[in-house]
């Protein structure tokens, strides 16, 4: 029988599902929030390094690039996931996976699984559906 974890995230916040048949509705397990992905730009700016780079005095004034904070952010969120997939991987948990997320965090995701974790990966959809319920999540799966 197959055992399917269902993750549904976006940049601050994932939902994962249990499926054990397309007969049986998702069964939500567990979540993560990650108050730093639900940062306000106001805030982020006021993190932001920045400095002036220019001549000699000369008026020649540049401002370094921004870091991107929202995208580092989404990274180490996405890293924190995979870690609880590599965990229920280990311990037999699952043997597919589903995640459903943005096209970029889906993309931030992917990077952050394991050889192991993705060849576990069974589908795939690029839709922010986090704040959705299990059935309209489940009509967009199955």
């Amino acid at each position: 029988m197959s055992r399917i974890w269902v993750v549904v995230a976006d940049s601050s916040r994932a939902r994962f599902f249990s499926l054990v048949s397309r007969l049986e509705p998702l069964h939500e397990f567990d979540g993560m929030v990650y108050a730093e992905g639900r940062m306000q730009e106001r805030e982020e700016l006021s993190d932001r390094q920045g400095g002036i780079a220019g001549g000699h005095g000369e008026g020649d004034h540049t401002f370094e690039a921004p870091t991107d904070l929202k995208h580092h952010e989404a990274d180490v969120f996405a890293r924190r996931i995979a870690e609880k997939l590599e965990q229920g991987r280990v311990n037999h948990d699952f043997n597919k996976l589903i995640l459903v997320a943005p096209p970029a965090f889906l993309g931030a995701l992917r990077q952050a699984l394991n050889t192991h974790l993705q060849d576990l990966v069974n589908d795939s959809l690029d839709k922010n559906l986090v704040t959705e319920d299990e059935t309209v999540i489940r009509e967009h799966i199955l």
